[in-house]
């Protein structure tokens, strides 16, 4: 089985999403800036408050620009007639392998950043757990999802031609 990269429109997905969280923290340190400055706090305690929370808030920033670049390039699925194989993790990594046989339900799911990209991800659910395959093109999910019910209703039939 040959394991497969994500698109590179994923990454524009991930940056976006990231680029929200970055906003936030950027929103907690001007609001915190903006707090002291209001209340005429002294200089020393104002640097103090900043410095504490500046620091998180800029180390925060630097992974979430970062962490979409390693997310992306850790990324490799792929699958065939027997399973499914993920790979994924940045610091740590996950191997996952689903068999086809388990499989009980399939959903495709998009939002709207998603669905302007073409992008969707993949919910597969077993009897134990559920497994996402993170923002596939929605061609390649489309295609995933048609070609895994194929294997799926081929395995019911020979289950049924056994039984009899």
């Amino acid at each position: 089985m040959e394991l497969k990269k994500l698109d590179k429109s994923v990454l524009k997905l991930w940056y976006v999403r990231a680029s929200v969280i970055s906003l936030i923290l950027l929103g907690i340190f001007a609001g915190s800036a903006a707090i002291l400055h209001a209340n005429k706090a002294s200089f020393s305690l104002t640097l103090a408050v900043l410095l504490s929370v500046g620091i998180p808030v800029f180390l925060l920033l630097v992974l979430t620009l970062i962490m979409p670049i390693l997310r992306y390039n850790m990324y490799s699925w792929g699958y065939d007639d027997k399973r499914i194989v993920v790979n994924q993790g940045v610091i740590f990594r996950h191997r996952v392998v689903i068999p086809i046989c388990q499989i009980q339900d399939l959903h495709r799911n998009q939002g709207p950043i998603m669905m302007m990209l073409k992008l969707s991800d993949i919910t597969i659910s077993t009897a134990g757990s559920n497994f996402d395959i993170s923002t596939l093109t929605t061609s390649e999910a489309s295609r995933m999802i048609d070609e895994l019910e194929r294997s799926l209703e081929a395995r019911v039939e020979e289950l049924k031609n056994e039984e009899i």
